[in-house]
Parts: structure tokens; sequence; C-alpha cells
């Protein structure tokens, strides 16, 4: 069964563009990692500050790869001091119909 996680950035306002460009190359970067399902980025409507990652991983061990690339590292320290609150991370478990 894959995992999926999902997680909220709040970023800071005099951040947000720098810190949307370092996600962008952080997504194309890991879609193409083996065991990366989904890796999207998104922004709220309602919060524009707000960055939400989708995540889909094939098993714990690409997740564990991914934390270990390079690009992740570089990610990273480019958003290092972004975020006006600790990112909230979700990982979620399907509910049956």
């Amino acid at each position: 069964m894959s995992i999926h996680i999902v997680v909220r950035f709040d970023v800071k306002p005099e951040r947000l563009e720098s810190t949307l460009a370092a996600f962008a190359e952080l997504a194309d970067q890991t879609r193409r990692e083996p065991g990366a399902t989904v890796f999207d980025v998104f922004r709220a409507q309602e919060e524009p500050c707000t960055v939400v990652l989708v995540e889909e991983w094939a098993d714990q061990a690409a997740i564990d790869t991914h934390m270990k690339e390079p690009h992740t590292a570089r990610f990273l320290d480019q958003v290092r001091d972004a975020f006006a609150t600790p990112q909230v991370v979700l990982h979620l478990d399907p509910v049956s119909a």
C-alpha cells in the first residue's frame, strides 16, 4: 500500500516568491525519483502565503531515499527560516467506503 502525506507550510510574505521557486524546483526533481507517485505543490486560495504539498510514495524506503537526495538538501537550505510557523505534516490512512 502506498503512503499518502499532506504538508502545510505558512510562508513569510517576504519569502513567498523565493520559496515558491524552491518548491517548484523540488517538485520537478522529486517527480523523477523512483517511488514518487505524486508530488504536487499548491497555494491555498484563501491564504496566499499557505503552501500545501501533496505526496504519494510507493513505500517508506522511497521517502527515506528522497530525504537523502541532494536536491532535497538544497531545498531545505533555500527555505531555511522561510516559514512563519512549523509545518503541519499529516500521514493519511484511507477510509473504507
